[in-house]
């Protein structure tokens, strides 16, 4: 059977999962949630998150410079050879929209001018919405749908630009069905079992415990929370105080500093031993003694 979702009720709780200035976000659910399914829930967020700015960067080349070539074809087009180590870059045909890859990755055959700047627009929409940083600052909430709609858009918008499809080794097509190799982009990736962290214990799945056993039946509670991968160990803690507010704090401290400097140079009193700040100075003058040293 089936196991029914909670029904939203008052009691919310929002969770604020964060790895990484870039890789954090607000998820909120009613505090009587089971932990299991928050745990996964949280973790289609977050592979979705990683999936699709990995998307962004190989899309960006697709509408530049087309589709990707033979890996054991890659190489920059003006040192192609054939068999025989000839070169052969100008006996190659190229397409009406063909653009040079500085990396040796891709055919060069873009796809025209309108198709191109579909895909550009999409990867310009797609980046606001993996703007983790921008989120959580407007306290937006995200859900799973909100970045499966972003990932089914980039789809469409290579699906029109490209309709015979792309070469099964492209890495566009490799990522949109979640085929990627891991690489830096995408160690964080989580499989293989999640654990959910907060205030140092990790919530325990498999026992039908819900949120409401840890974070008590509080209405809008919001909390600051660990998501990771399984066997992990206890993640380190969050800093007391933010980067922004540290920063703040140290150029206080450092005007301060220049501030005690300049009080100090202000009180140096070495000017005493100068004639003109001598009080019988005047006296010495009327006298004719001004001149006389005593030794």
């Amino acid at each position: 059977p089936q196991t029914k979702k909670p029904q939203a009720t008052g009691a919310m709780v929002v969770l604020h999962v964060k790895k990484t200035d870039e890789l954090q976000f607000l998820f909120e659910t009613p505090v009587v949630t089971p932990v299991d399914d928050t745990v996964g829930e949280l973790v289609e967020i977050w592979n979705l998150q990683i999936q699709i700015r990995r998307l962004l960067d190989s899309m960006e080349d697709l509408a530049k410079y087309g589709p990707a070539k033979l890996p054991a074809k890659q190489g920059i087009d003006t040192y192609q050879t054939d068999d025989y180590g000839n070169l052969i870059n100008d006996k190659v045909p190229k397409g009406p929209h063909y653009c040079m890859d500085p990396t040796g990755r891709r055919t060069g055959e873009a796809p025209e001018p309108k198709l191109a700047e579909v895909i550009l627009k999409q990867v310009s929409d797609a980046k606001k919405v993996v703007n983790a940083k921008e989120h959580v600052g407007r306290n937006q909430k995200v859900t799973r749908q909100y970045f499966e709609e972003c990932l089914d858009c980039l789809r469409g918008a290579v699906t029109i630009a490209f309709p015979e499809g792309l070469p099964e080794y492209d890495d566009v097509r490799t990522t949109i069905e979640g085929n990627w190799e891991i690489d830096s982009r995408t160690q964080e990736v989580i499989d293989g079992g999640a654990e959910l962290w907060w205030a140092g214990k990790m919530m325990e799945q498999g026992l039908d415990k819900k949120l409401s056993d840890y974070l008590g039946k509080n209405d809008k509670t919001k909390i600051v929370c660990k998501l990771q991968k399984k066997g992990s160990g206890a993640p380190q803690r969050e800093p007391i105080i933010d980067e922004q507010t540290q920063k703040e704090m140290m150029a206080f401290y450092h005007k301060k500093q220049e501030e005690m400097k300049k009080l100090q140079e202000d009180e140096d009193d070495t000017h005493l031993n100068s004639q003109w700040a001598n009080p019988s100075s005047l006296k010495g003058s009327l006298q004719g003694t001004s001149s006389i040293k005593y030794r």
